[in-house]
């Protein structure tokens, strides 16, 4: 197994990190998962919640499913009867179905953007988890469940709490252990080894100046998007190995734009980059294409990089 891969797969893909921020996440899920306490996963978008969620499922040792449901999606006027079920004619056309509660009877439900959920959920929710039975609409009588809960999000439940748009009962209920998830940015030392393996998996190689660019990019879409521009440049390549120049393409401008804001240790000072716009400028006569050779970058990049600090190339 690689020292790369903190967990090897078991039904999951393996969680793929070298950094102490991850190796604690991954301690303290299991840890959790052990316990039976229902767990709550925070984190931004993107860092691996439901990854995570898989591997609890699987170090709870249940046999049941694990049943994942994205609150977010759910369409309003639905989400009771989808989470809890329904009774035959509560409203017209509904017949007799279970929810997502029940179908994680001896298993693992997991709610993944927590947050969204309705208010008018949220109670019946807290009623679940504190009876252990779920009453399906139109119900009068309760079936009695046994799930684990593993929840996520990626607000700050604490301060929708503080706002009332998230019930504090519930919060405590579902927070019996909170595994918070870093951002890719703040573990820089991952984005190597991760893009590794995702190129690995497409058949490719990335090679070191392709590895620096991925480095240098802040990731605001973490490790979802770290996986789309693997595969993304891995189909615009024609060789084995991605270069800077299919990184850079399936990154995109946006992206592209953030690689120019920061520097190899970070981001650097609005003065700085003036600065070294100023030098070269000078240095090469205020001639835009001599500038932008001895730059390294193309005349629309380093006319944008002119704008963003205020300067424009004067007549030569």
């Amino acid at each position: 197994m690689s020292d790369s891969v903190l967990v090897a797969s078991n039904g999951a893909p393996p969680i793929i990190g070298v950094s102490d921020a991850m190796r604690r996440a991954v301690e303290r899920a299991q840890r959790f998962a052990i316990s039976g306490l229902p767990i709550l996963i925070t984190g931004p978008t993107g860092t691996g919640k439901e990854l995570f969620a898989k591997h609890v499922h699987t170090w709870s040792g249940r046999q049941g499913r694990l049943v994942a449901v994205n609150c977010g999606a759910l369409p309003g006027d639905l989400v009771e009867g989808l989470l809890f079920g329904r009774r035959r004619g509560v409203y017209t056309g509904a017949i007799d179905a279970k929810g997502y509660v029940e179908a994680a009877d001896g298993g693992t439900l997991f709610l993944d953007e927590l947050g969204s959920l309705p208010t008018d959920a949220q109670v019946k929710l807290l009623r679940v988890l504190e009876s252990g039975e779920v009453y399906r609409l139109g119900d009068t009588v309760g079936r009695v469940m046994d799930f684990r809960l593993v929840a996520a999000a990626q607000d700050d439940l604490r301060q929708m709490v503080s706002l009332k748009t998230f019930r504090e009962d519930l919060f405590q209920r579902v927070a019996g252990g909170i595994v918070p998830l870093p951002s890719l940015a703040s573990r820089v030392d991952d984005i190597v080894p991760l893009a590794l393996h995702f190129a690995s998996a497409a058949r490719r190689s990335i090679n070191s100046a392709a590895l620096l660019v991925l480095q240098r990019y802040s990731w605001p879409g973490n490790v979802r998007e770290l996986r789309l521009v693997i595969d993304r440049a891995s189909c615009l390549s024609e060789s084995a190995e991605l270069t800077v120049n299919e990184i850079c393409e399936a990154i995109e401008s946006a992206a592209i734009d953030e690689i120019d804001r920061r520097g190899p240790n970070g981001s650097r000072s609005q003065d700085g980059r003036r600065q070294e716009l100023l030098e070269a400028c000078q240095a090469n006569g205020w001639n835009a294409t001599r500038t932008a050779l001895a730059l390294g970058i193309g005349r629309t990049t380093l006319f944008r990089r002119l704008k963003s600090v205020g300067l424009s190339l004067r007549p030569t």
